[in-house]
């Protein structure tokens, strides 16, 4: 609420979350959190974005704790993104403790690694979404300056409804497809909490389909991913960015329905205008700062958003 970064808090006995700040500036902070096992030993989900800065923060936050690097034994991130991952490769030299990644997404990573996101693939997929020529002034240029999950191989992938070798824990893996394709939350019913990674925030929607391409429409992944994780609502939410937070099955609601009006808006603009390029829906949609004062990257997320939902608007195969 004052716009700050935080210190670190302690959510439960055995669970502490520490804020991470973010360069960029689009976001101050992301949420790691340390939990001590009975036998002393931390585990650590979602290290955060990879600056010496936040390296020192870390290793003071673990003193602070009464612990040190040795007592580390893994590491889990909810998802691929940088500011959920990219301290997860320096913390495992430093201690030897093992990186723990839904298998879905280290295949994300490995495309990434495969086919990088280049100005030339921006300019493909410009192509094929009708981006007039005029109007690609800064559309082209911030690939390679964009923010990239470094290429990790995972020591350990893990599945959904899988039971995280944390002793005194009962930490179960539910997939969470949408965010990203191998995103996922995790979920200790004892201690009440859910550790929700992107999935689910208290004040904002997080974009969808941000971890390369699917075979599955990542909107309808979503909406079935939030649909699932909102049967636990008398569970406390441990977030990526922002505070933790009760009321899980009204945020889940929230988040579908700004998706679904955004769906309903697609199809609106379809029936009245018929065949119509991704950009030309995108310049018919209402966005919140405004079609006109979007720029770079926001445009092409806008862009691949309006893509998305126009796919499921038409019934996407998979998609009910």
């Amino acid at each position: 609420m004052a716009d700050t970064v935080p210190v670190i808090e302690r959510v439960r006995d055995d669970v502490w979350s520490l804020a991470m700040p973010m360069p960029r500036g689009h976001l101050p902070y992301s949420l790691l959190s340390l939990l001590r096992d009975r036998d002393g030993g931390l585990h650590i989900v979602d290290p955060g974005w990879d600056t010496d800065e936040n390296w020192t923060r870390f290793v003071d936050a673990v003193a602070g704790i009464g612990a040190s690097l040795t007592d580390i034994r893994s590491l889990v991130s909810t998802h691929l993104h940088p500011d959920h991952l990219g301290m997860a490769e320096r913390i495992r030299a430093a201690t030897g403790a093992p990186l723990q990644l839904h298998a879905a997404e280290q295949d994300a990573l490995d495309a990434q690694e495969k086919n990088p996101w280049t100005d030339e693939s921006v300019a493909r997929q410009l192509d094929d979404w009708g981006v007039p020529v005029e109007r690609r002034d800064g559309l082209t240029g911030f690939a390679s300056n964009a923010p990239t999950s470094r290429w990790v191989t995972a020591d350990r992938l893990v599945a959904d409804g899988e039971r995280l070798d944390i002793p005194g824990f009962d930490l179960i893996v539910e997939w969470t497809p949408g965010h990203t394709p191998g995103s996922i939350c995790l979920r200790d019913d004892a201690r009440g909490i859910l550790l929700t990674g992107d999935h689910v925030l208290p004040t904002m929607h997080a974009g969808l389909g941000l971890g390369g391409a699917t075979a599955n429409n990542a909107l309808a992944d979503y909406l079935g991913a939030l649909e699932r994780v909102s049967a636990f609502a008398d569970h406390e939410v441990l977030p990526g960015h922002g505070y933790r937070f009760t009321g899980l099955a009204e945020r889940t609601h929230a988040h579908a329905e700004h998706h679904r009006r955004r769906t309903s808006e697609v199809r609106a603009v379809l029936a009245g205008h018929g065949e119509l390029s991704t950009w030309e829906i995108a310049t018919r949609l209402s966005w919140t700062a405004g079609w006109e004062n979007l720029r770079g990257f926001f445009v092409f997320s806008a862009l691949s958003q309006t893509a998305m939902h126009r796919d499921y608007a038409r019934g996407t195969p998979g998609v009910e």
